[in-house]
């Protein structure tokens, strides 16, 4: 099972007031969180019917406070964040879907010291397992080798709520800004730095530091965005659509003619998978996922066939749609016994790739499985090949880029939310409500 971010969270119900001395002194103009309920009403609450916007709509909303919320531990900040901590809340509060109320959006809070001049807000995890902050931190100079980036749009991936929460495979040190991947124009470049000048449109790959008006990164990890690509497009780019990529054509050498399944066929890499299978490698895609509107959705992106794994057996399902023979290519995203019966869906010689566990369950391969069709299970871990192989991953980050200035990929955005909705967004892709990319936009 999926386990809750917020089933975390511990803050002592009916609770409504502060402890002075742990808040600390606050910068000049800047306001104490506010104290009066978000949301009073479940249609307005975390779950209920208006919490989460229409598909390709931003919400812009307050930031608002509710009963429970109490001040914290200071909080300290990474050598890129100079200046003496402003101690702030960790946002402790009540689980959202257990009671029903609204979580905070976020505090805006302002970090002041010695030769601040400029700020920029950003997206804070402070304690692992509770809802982030908004803080407004001081600019840092720029080293030679790196790029101050306007960021635009950030996308919002599992592995920032993973990240957030102490279970992914990196672990930054606290606190950190989630945020793997963002678009936006460059502001300032460091000395030794001449593939991007100011003004240039750029997609960037960070670890965990994209939730952010503004972002430093090492200038290797910015590919300029082409002429004709929205910058809301191209931040769709580097994982979904590389984690495609790369599952189709450098792991699983799909050929065109293909039968590919891919699960979670209406998550963001699902759609990727169905738009680069469908309309770059010309593969025949069965899309599998969990409600008849997302399989409507992936039909609609491309898939020639759907099926809905909720109402039955997926291996089944298969056999009904391509007989005996089975499926060429497998990207599973969800494991446990989706990626089972996937497995079993294979042809001879068929590959499977292994992208996520977004059920929560790891399987455990049988191996004779393995053996009785000749067929190859591997994994593909996005991140190892920035690390790893970059040169590739360069390559087909690259390409992405081209394919979208072309027109034969159309990445599908499912929603908007602003920076202070970060916690929103969050939930929204906890509940899996998302269909497509789920972005932040920081303007």
């Amino acid at each position: 099972m999926i386990y809750c971010f917020y089933c975390f969270l511990s803050s002592p119900a009916g609770s409504t007031t502060r402890d002075p001395g742990a808040l600390g002194t606050r910068a000049p103009g800047v306001r104490a969180p506010r104290s009066d309920t978000w949301g009073r009403t479940a249609s307005r609450g975390w779950g209920g019917p208006g919490a989460v916007p229409a598909t390709g709509v931003s919400r812009v909303g307050r930031s608002r406070a509710i009963p429970g919320v109490r001040a914290g531990p200071a909080l300290s900040r990474a050598s890129c964040h100079p200046g003496p901590p402003l101690r702030a809340s960790p946002l402790r509060a009540m689980a959202a879907v257990a009671w029903g109320r609204c979580l905070p959006r976020v505090w805006l809070l302002r970090r002041t010291g010695p030769g601040c001049g400029r700020h920029y807000r950003a997206a804070l995890c402070a304690e692992l397992k509770h809802p982030l902050a908004i803080e407004e931190v001081a600019s840092r100079p720029v080293r030679p080798h790196e790029v101050r980036v306007d960021v635009h749009f950030c996308g919002v991936n599992f592995a920032d709520i993973l990240v957030c929460r102490g279970q992914y495979q990196e672990k930054p040190q606290l606190p950190f800004t989630p945020g793997m991947e963002f678009s936006g124009t460059v502001l300032e470049t460091g000395t030794d730095v001449s593939t991007v000048k100011e003004g240039d449109r750029v997609i960037g790959v960070s670890r965990f530091n994209g939730m952010a008006e503004e972002c430093i990164i090492d200038h290797k990890t910015l590919w300029q965005i082409p002429e004709g690509v929205p910058l809301r497009e191209a931040a769709t780019l580097p994982v979904s659509y590389v984690t495609a990529i790369l599952a189709l054509e450098h792991r699983a050498c799909t050929r065109p003619g293909e039968t590919v399944l891919v699960t979670a066929a209406a998550g963001a890499t699902g759609l990727a998978v169905i738009d680069v299978a469908t309309n770059v490698l010309q593969a025949k895609v069965i899309a599998a996922a969990g409600s008849d509107e997302k399989c409507r959705l992936a039909m609609r992106k491309g898939a020639q066939s759907i099926v809905n794994y909720s109402q039955g057996s997926l291996k089944e399902a298969v056999r009904k749609l391509v007989g005996s023979d089975g499926v060429n290519v497998v990207i599973d995203a969800v494991g446990g016994d989706v990626f089972l019966e996937a497995l079993r869906s294979l042809a001879w010689e068929g590959r499977i790739v292994v992208v996520g566990f977004a059920g929560g369950t790891i399987a455990s391969v049988p191996a004779n499985l393995l053996l009785l069709k000749n067929v190859s299970a591997m994994g593909l871990y996005w991140g190892r090949y920035k690390e790893q192989n970059f040169p590739v991953f360069s390559r087909i980050l690259s390409s992405a880029l081209q394919y979208c200035q072309q027109g034969r990929i159309q990445p599908h955005i499912g929603a908007v939310f602003k920076l202070e909705e970060v916690n929103d967004a969050f939930l929204h892709v906890i509940q899996r409500k998302s269909m497509g990319k789920v972005l932040i936009s920081l303007k």
